[in-house]
């Protein structure tokens, strides 16, 4: 096993995470040997929550040069399988997670509520919905450094183009370089997630009232 530490904290992000009210649809690890880099995919259904926001995917990635980092920090991990091995030991590579967290958004919320689709109706509705939204984002996150973007992809029929899986994407690092025991990390692991399920209902209030201006 080239992540047993990682493995181990997945196991324990599974087990917490199935305590908690809310609906996981995906729970996918993956490894690409190639780049010496593994993951978890973590998807959650929101529309029993939402007609917003349909969709919750939070992305972990990890890979081996971390992993080394973190085991020659944490005590009792003599038989790593990378503690000896110094393919994988950069001193200047410290332990942390890289999140990307994507809000998958429901644009046929907003067409709903649209008088006319004809022409660039919908993608001028679209377009004023994000940015309301990056608006609220800003006023509400004041004191966060949240790094956001938009991906959208555009189709078209007879009556013109229009945005479709319009997501929501944050980039964040969950920082594991000041603990010294597994346990304190899966402490400090399920409380980020918490903040991110947290943030997840904010932008969904902030769906809500920002679809009507953009209508």
């Amino acid at each position: 096993m080239n992540y047993p530490i990682f493995s181990a904290i997945v196991n324990q992000m599974e087990t917490r995470l199935a305590r908690r009210a809310i609906n996981i649809d995906q729970f996918r690890v993956w490894n690409e040997d190639k780049i010496n880099a593994t993951g978890l995919e973590i998807g959650v259904d929101l529309t029993n929550r939402s007609s917003h926001v349909n969709r919750l995917v939070i992305n972990l990635d990890w890979d081996k040069f971390r992993e080394a980092s973190l085991a020659k920090q944490l005590p009792g991990m003599e038989k790593h399988p990378l503690v000896k091995d110094n393919t994988y030991h950069r001193d200047s590579i410290s332990p942390y997670v890289d999140v990307e967290t994507i809000w998958y958004f429901d644009e046929q919320a907003l067409y709903g509520k649209l008088k006319s689709t004809i022409g660039n109706r919908r993608m001028e509705a679209a377009s004023h919905w994000m940015e309301h939204i990056n608006a609220e984002l800003k006023r509400v996150f004041t004191e966060e450094s949240l790094i956001t973007r938009w991906h959208v992809e555009i189709e078209g029929d007879i009556n013109g183009r229009y945005v479709t899986d319009m997501s929501l994407i944050s980039y964040s690092q969950f920082h594991l370089d000041s603990f010294d025991s597994l346990n304190d990390i899966h402490e400090h692991l399920e409380k980020n997630i918490q903040l991110l399920l947290q943030r997840t209902d904010v932008i969904i209030k902030i769906a809500i009232h920002t679809l009507e201006k953009a209508a």
